[in-house]
This record gives C-alpha cells, sequence and structure tokens, in this order.
C-alpha cells in the first residue's frame, strides 16, 4: 500500500505542495502486484502515485487521473526516496514542466531504484516499509478545441440557438466546457450581428457556487485574441460573466473553424452564510457544508471590541479512526447584498487545520477588522436588513493523512531536519570565515599597492631633481 501520511504547502512562488508517503512491504514481497495511491489533489487536479515491480527494480510513477481530449497539464514533480541515516543520501529524480496529455496520463520513472538497495542502503525499516516523497509546484491546466463556425445571416432568435459547444473537462473537482455565441451575448435580443460572446460552463456541483479564474485565447497567428485573466463567479446554475471580445468571429476564423485555447488558472468552492450579529445575547449559528458535504457553522461573537467569527467543524466525529484531516480555507465579509458585492478578505487568512476523531470540535476563532461599535450603527454596510453579516467561507484544500498522532515515521523527517540546520550553520560559519579571509587579503593587497605606487613617486621626484 502507499498510505499518505503528511501534507506541507511551502509558501513560494510556484505554489509547492510536498505529500510524504509510506510504503508497507507489500511492494518489496509482491513482485507481481502493482501500488496506486488513493488520489489527492494538486493545482485542481486529481492524482495518485503508482509503484511497480519488474526485474528487480522499483519504479514509481505520477499518475493524472483527470484526463480528457484535448486537456493537457504541465506540472514541476520530484521523488524522493527518504533515507532514515542521513538526508544527503537521499535518493530522488524530478521533471520539469512535465506534460501529462489523455495518452499519456503517468509520467515517472521505471528504474528507480534497485529492489536491494532498499535494504542495503538503508531505506527501508526492518518492516521492510519506507517513506518515499512527492513534490509539486507549476502546475497548469490548458484545454484546446476546434470549433466549426455556422454560416450565413441569422435572426436574433436564431443567433441565440445557435451557440457552439466544445467538450468537457474536469478541474477543480468540477467538469466544465465553453459555450460561444458567435452572434453575441445569449440575454441580448438585438446584439450586433456577429460579436462573439464567450462562458466557461460549470456541468457539475450545483449545490455550490465557484470562484473561478481563467483566460481564454481565439484564433491563430495574427488573428489571435487573448482575454488575459478573467476573474469570474460562476453562481449555483454554473454560469458566469463570460468574455465578449469586440470582435466578429469571421476575423478570427480560419476556413469556417475557430480555434480555442483555454488556460484554468483557479476553482475554489464557495459557501455564503448570513450569520446573526443583532438579537439575543446568545447568536445562533449559522450551517453550512464544505465541497466534501462535510458539515460546518459558523456564528458571531461581538464580545470583544472588534468582530469574531466562530467556525466548529461539525462533522468532525465523521473523520476516520487514526487518520487526519488537513482542511483550509479563506474567509470573507461582504460588503452588501448585490451578488457582486466587496469581498474583504479576514486578517490571517487563508486559515487551516487539523482534524482528528473528536466527539466535538471546539472550533478556531477567525478575527475580522470590522468594530463591534460599527455593527450597532444602523449604517453599517456591511450588516443586512435583518442584522445580518454575510461570511464568504473558500475551500482550498482537503486532505485525509494517515496516522493521526506522531508516530516513528515522524522522525525521519525531524532527524533531515536537525541535520540540515547543522550543515547550513556549518556552510555558514565557513563562508564568514572566508570573507573575513578575503577581507584581510583585499586590505594587505590595498597596502601593499599603495606602498609600491608611494615608491615609484619618490623616484620620479629623484630622477627629475638630478636632471
Amino acid at each position: 500500500m502507499a498510505l499518505l501520511h503528511r501534507f506541507a504547502q511551502l509558501p513560494d512562488r510556484g505554489g509547492t505542495r510536498v505529500f510524504s508517503f509510506i510504503i508497507t512491504r507489500t511492494v518489496v514481497r509482491d513482485p507481481e502486484r502493482d501500488v496506486t495511491s488513493k488520489e489527492l489533489v494538486c493545482g485542481f487536479q486529481k492524482w495518485s502515485v503508482a509503484l511497480s515491480r519488474g526485474d528487480k527494480v522499483l519504479g514509481v510513477y505520477l499518475v493524472w487521473r483527470g484526463a480528457a481530449p484535448g486537456l493537457r497539464v504541465y506540472v514541476d514533480f520530484t521523488f524522493t526516496l527518504l533515507n532514515r541515516e542521513h538526508f544527503s543520501v537521499n535518493e530522488g529524480f524530478s521533471g520539469k514542466r512535465v506534460k501529462f496529455t489523455y495518452d499519456a496520463p503517468a509520467q515517472g520513472n521505471r528504474n528507480y531504484i534497485p529492489v536491494s538497495d532498499l535494504y542495503s542502503r538503508n531505506f527501508a525499516d526492518p518492516n521492510g516499509e519506507f517513506q518515499l516523497e512527492l513534490s509539486m509546484a507549476n502546475v497548469r491546466t490548458v484545454y484546446t478545441a476546434e470549433v466549426r463556425m455556422p454560416t450565413g445571416v441569422f435572426s436574433a432568435g436564431q443567433a441565440k440557438a445557435n451557440k457552439l459547444e466544445t467538450g468537457y473537462f474536469t478541474f477543480g473537482g468540477f467538469d466544465w466546457n465553453l459555450v460561444i455565441y458567435p452572434f453575441g451575448n445569449k440575454e441580448a435580443e438585438n446584439r450586433q450581428e456577429g460579436r462573439l460572446s464567450v462562458y466557461l460552463v460549470r456541468l457539475t456541483g450545483f449545490d455550490h457556487r465557484c470562484r473561478v479564474r481563467y483566460s481564454v485565447a481565439m484564433g491563430e497567428g495574427d488573428r489571435r485574441i487573448d482575454s488575459g485573466h478573467i476573474e469570474d463567479l460562476s453562481n449555483a446554475e454554473g454560469c458566469g460573466f463570460g468574455w465578449h471580445p469586440r470582435v466578429r468571429w469571421s476575423e478570427i476564423a480560419i476556413k469556417g473553424v475557430l480555434r480555442v485555447s483555454l488556460e484554468m488558472v483557479e476553482a475554489r468552492t464557495i459557501s455564503e452564510v448570513t450569520v446573526q450579529a443583532i438579537g439575543p445575547s446568545v447568536l445562533p449559528a449559522a450551517p453550512c457544508y464544505d465541497r466534501d458535504k462535510q458539515a460546518w457553522s459558523i456564528r458571531a461573537d461581538l464580545h470583544s471590541s472588534t468582530v469574531r467569527l466562530h467556525l466548529v467543524y461539525k462533522d468532525i466525529h465523521n473523520v476516520p479512526r487514526n487518520h487526519l484531516r488537513y482542511v483550509s480555507w479563506s474567509a470573507y465579509l461582504m460588503r452588501s447584498e448585490d451578488s457582486d458585492a466587496e469581498a474583504i478578505e479576514l486578517p490571517g487568512a487563508p486559515f487551516s487545520r487539523y482534524y482528528a476523531q473528536e466527539p466535538v470540535d471546539e472550533g478556531i476563532i477567525m478575527e475580522t477588522k470590522l468594530g463591534v461599535s460599527e455593527v450597532k450603527d444602523n449604517h453599517c454596510p456591511f450588516l443586512t436588513d435583518k442584522g445580518q453579516l454575510r461570511v464568504r467561507l473558500e475551500w482550498n484544500e482537503s486532505h485525509l493523512l494517515f496516522q493521526a498522532t506522531y508516530h516513528k515515521y515522524d522522525d525521519v523527517c525531524r532527524v533531515h531536519n536537525q541535520q540540515m540546520r547543522r550543515e547550513i550553520a556549518t556552510l555558514q560559519a565557513e563562508n564568514y570565515s572566508l570573507e573575513r579571509q578575503l577581507f584581510s587579503y583585499q586590505k594587505s593587497l590595498a597596502y601593499a599597492q599603495a606602498q609600491q605606487h608611494g615608491h615609484l613617486e619618490r623616484s620620479a621626484s629623484t630622477d627629475t631633481e638630478y636632471a
């Protein structure tokens, strides 16, 4: 088995995620059986890790689980076997901007390491188990399609009926496709004929809204037009605001065919809750659900100078025994009741926490910048007519990790951490010593040059006097 044991997110530009797996002795003792981990999510795509045995050699692969025609994913990844004695002898391999496609959804190394080396080089413990680390960064999802444009002249009513659709693909746990109205906005009856409207449509998950970021390019070469980054809100029907370029389809299509390229950047599930802020001394909690259909509740706390929000995981008792559920989310206060209201992010976001099976959750307190005195003011822009605050939760990540408590497997990473710190400290000391030696050498060299320059000046002066 390949058990997802620990997870870490690095604060870098590439959005690096590190997944640590415990590989049980099954992969070593059963050469006829390939081992595959459960699915994990990174870069809004689903993945798994597969290990194979062949001719006494261990192979490791990263497998993309969302493959679809026209869709491709690029990712930087690194596999590392953790050595139990010292980090400097870890065994790893990596790839930069590796492409995963519908025809090639798995990439890796079939000859990663001889099975005998797992024991002789101290990777495996006496039980035959070892740890494998997967690092992923810079995940990009690109979808391309070609649509054949209609010919002829249509009335406004006919134009609305002549929408063009691409195939569907998966991103962020939802199915999507692009819908193109070649004669203008689908809601407009008198739109100028020939203008394009493009919509990213969500085909699943209608129990949630979704904030999505993407970019669209249409046409090729000199005829290519690019939308740039679009920030959109996919509503309960799966529709957003769309993109309406000021161009006719005939200006960018080639022989009646329009090439479309879509890059998906983000798709974050949203839960919006109205929380009572004016009323009884003990304010009621409002329920909500995350994308995994887990129940939560949120309550306003006005017993401080600023409003605080108390978030409780109601389904904490559903976390499997001997597991941890890692959950990450962001929270916002909405400034008005409009559908496109401004969202003010709470300080400290994004939030994250590890949850183990418990009878009840004590909850987490999220601070806001909104003063309690402002809430009691009749003109507070964050309050609805019913004295409620609109709170938006964006569910970022959720991972189920094996082993709920500290374990011997954690010792390896802690030992590596201490070893790296010592080596870095030693290197820093050596670097400081070399810098001092370099400074001393430069100082001596400058002094010698000054002495030589003074000697030459005295020699020139003596020669002049003699002449």
